[in-house]
C-alpha cells in the first residue's frame, strides 16, 4: 500500500463519526521512574486529533496508551506496591497524571478510569476492568467527553497481540468503540502490542491521527530523498545513553548501518553521548575486529581508553563488536569511493574540582559526560550545507548544567540551519525534551514524538502497523449516499 493512500481522521466524513465512540491510540509514555511527567510533548501531540474528532461530533473519545515496562511485583522490590505482589500493577506507572495534564491543556473534564476498584484492589482480569469501564461510561460520561484508560501494560494481553491472550485483550478494548484512530506514533512500531496491531481486526473503521500524519509526511520525504543519487548531504547525529543489544529491538546502530547502505559522498555520522564509548574502544581494536581475533574484552582494557565513563559492563563486548562492525561498514563504503565520514568526539567534558574541564584523552578515574569545545567547533562545520540533519539522542548529560555545553551548542547550531533550508528533525523522547528545554523546539522542522518508530521508519520507509489502516478509497465508500 502507498502511504499516501492511508486514510487520516480528517478524511472521515462527519456522518461516519457523529454519535460514535472513538478509540484513540496515543503515546503518553512520558513518565520518569517516579511517575512524574518528564515532558508534555507526547500528550500535547494528541490535541490536533482530539479537536478534529470533537468537531465531527464523536460521542466519546477513549484514549489508549501504555507507559513504561511494568514487571510482576517481586517481594524484594515491591516497596509501596506491596499490596500487588505477583501482579503487573505498579503505582508509579499509572497514567493519571496524563489526565490531569490534559485537563489543564484542554480546560475540560477528562475522565480517568483507574485499574483499581473503589477498594484499591487491582482489576487483574482485563474483562472485569472493561466491564467496569463500560459501566462507568454509561453512568458518568457526557456527550463529547474524553476518557483515559489506565496503563494498558498492567495486563499481559497488551504485550502479546500476536498470541491468544493478546487477541482476546484486543477484542475487549475494541468492544468499547467502533472507530480506531492510530495517533500514537512513538509506539506505532510495536505492532505486536494488542492496541497497535491486533485491535484493527475488530473495529469498523481504522485511520491515522493528525500527529501520525505529520510525522510520516516528513519522514517519507526524508526516506525518499535518501535514495536519490543527486541529493545534498545527510547528517545523522547519534547520541544517547547506550547501544541497544536486546533481540527484537531496533537500535540506533541498526538504523545507522541500514542508512550507510544508502549513503552518498558527503554524508556524515556524528556519534556522541555515552553511545560513543564502545566506539572509542572499537577504534583501538578495529584491526582485531576486522580479523575476527577480538574474542573478549577486559574492564582494564576498556578503562584505559574511556576512564570511568558510563558503559554497560555486562554488554560491553557485544556493544564494541556492533560499533566496530559499523565502522567497518563505513570503511568498505570509503573503499568503494564513497566519501562517507564517521566522526567521534575529539575531546570530552569531565568534571574536575567541581567545574567542567575539556580533555583530549580520558585517563584513569575520569568520567566524561559531554563533548568538548574542539568537537563542537568541528561538528558545527560538519553540519553546514546539509539537506537533512537527524538528531537522535543527546551528546551529553544535558540535564546537568556542568555537562550541558556540548548538547546545547549543537542543538543551537542545528536549529540555525533550519533558517537556511535544512530539514532538521529531533527524534525521541530525550531528544525532544532536550531541544525544548533549551528553547529551540520551534526552530526545528520536526520535533518527533517517536524515537524507535522514527528510526525504524527510516530503515524501511514505512511501519507495518500503518499498513493495517483503511485506505481513503475504502473510507469514501462508507459514506452514505445522500438522496
Amino acid at each position: 500500500m502507498n502511504l499516501e493512500e492511508i486514510a487520516c481522521v480528517d478524511n472521515l466524513d462527519e456522518s461516519l463519526v457523529k454519535g460514535q465512540t472513538v478509540l484513540l491510540r496515543v503515546s503518553f509514555d512520558a513518565f520518569d521512574d517516579k511517575g512524574n511527567i518528564e515532558d508534555g510533548l507526547r500528550i500535547e501531540a494528541a490535541e490536533g486529533t482530539l479537536k478534529v474528532l470533537k468537531q465531527k461530533g464523536a460521542r466519546n473519545i477513549i484514549l489508549l496508551t501504555y507507559a513504561g515496562r511494568p514487571d510482576k511485583n517481586d517481594v524484594d522490590k515491591i516497596g509501596e506496591n506491596a499490596k500487588f505482589k505477583g501482579k503487573l500493577y505498579d503505582k508509579r506507572l499509572r497514567v493519571r497524571p496524563a489526565a490531569d495534564f490534559l485537563h489543564g491543556m484542554m480546560k475540560e473534564r477528562i475522565h480517568f478510569i483507574s485499574a483499581l476498584d473503589d477498594h484499591g484492589n487491582f482489576y487483574e482480569n482485563a474483562a472485569d476492568y472493561i466491564a467496569y469501564a463500560k459501566d462507568y461510561i454509561e453512568r458518568n460520561v457526557g456527550e463529547g467527553d474524553v476518557i483515559l484508560l489506565d496503563n494498558l501494560r498492567f495486563w499481559e494481553g497488551e504485550n502479546n497481540g500476536d498470541k491468544p491472550a493478546g487477541q482476546e485483550f484486543a477484542k475487549l478494548i475494541a468492544s468499547l468503540g467502533t472507530i480506531y484512530v492510530q495517533d500514537g506514533f512513538a509506539q506505532a512500531h510495536r505492532i505486536n502490542n494488542a492496541t497497535v496491531g491486533e485491535i484493527t481486526r475488530h473495529t469498523k473503521i481504522n485511520v491515522m491521527g493528525m500527529q501520525v500524519k505529520a510525522e510520516i509526511d516528513y519522514l517519507r520525504d526524508i526516506f525518499d530523498n535518501l535514495l536519490k543519487t543527486d541529493r545534498d548531504p545527510f547528517v545523522f547525529v547519534v547520541g544517547g545513553k547506550k547501544i541497544e543489544t536486546k533481540p527484537g529491538i531496533v537500535s540506533k546502530i541498526d538504523v545507522a548501518n541500514k542508512l550507510i547502505q544508502n549513503m552518498k559522498s558527503g554524508d556524515k555520522i556524528l556519534i556522541g553521548g555515552a553511545m560513543v564509548y564502545p566506539f572509542m574502544i572499537a577504534e583501538k581494536y578495529l584491526s582485531d575486529i576486522r580479523d575476527g581475533t577480538l574474542k573478549s574484552l577486559s574492564r582494564e582494557q576498556a578503562r584505559s581508553l574511556i576512564g570511568d565513563s558510563y558503559v554497560e559492563w555486562n554488554q560491553i563486548y557485544d556493544q564494541v563488536m556492533l560499533a566496530g562492525n559499523m565502522m567497518l561498514n563505513v570503511e568498505r563504503k570509503q573503499q568503494e569511493g564513497k566519501n562517507i565520514l564517521l566522526k567521534l568526539p575529539r575531546d570530552h567534558g569531565v568534571i574536575k574540582d567541581g567545574s567542567p574541564h575539556y580533555v583530549d584523552r580520558l585517563g584513569e578515574g575520569m568520567i566524561a559526560g559531554d563533548i568538548g569545545i574542539k568537537t563542537l567547533d568541528e561538528w558545527r562545520k560538519e553540519i553546514k550545507n546539509a539537506h537533512t540533519i537527524l538528531l537522535a539522542g543527546p551528546v551529553g548529560v544535558y540535564e546537568n548544567k556542568l555537562f550541558s555545553f556540548g548538547s546545547k551548542g549543537l542543538v543551537e547550531a542545528i536549529a540555525e540551519t533550519t533558517k537556511e533550508g535544512t530539514v532538521t528533525i529531533a527524534a525521541g523522547g530525550d531528544t525532544a525534551d532536550m531541544v525544548r528545554s533549551f528553547g529551540y523546539g520551534y526552530k526545528f522542522s520536526l520535533v518527533s514524538i517517536g524515537g524507535g518508530a522514527t528510526l525504524e521508519f527510516l530503515m524501511h520507509g514505512y511501519l507495518p502497523s500503518l499498513l493495517l489502516l483503511d485506505t481513503k478509497e475504502k473510507i469514501k465508500s462508507m459514506v452514505p449516499v445522500k438522496c
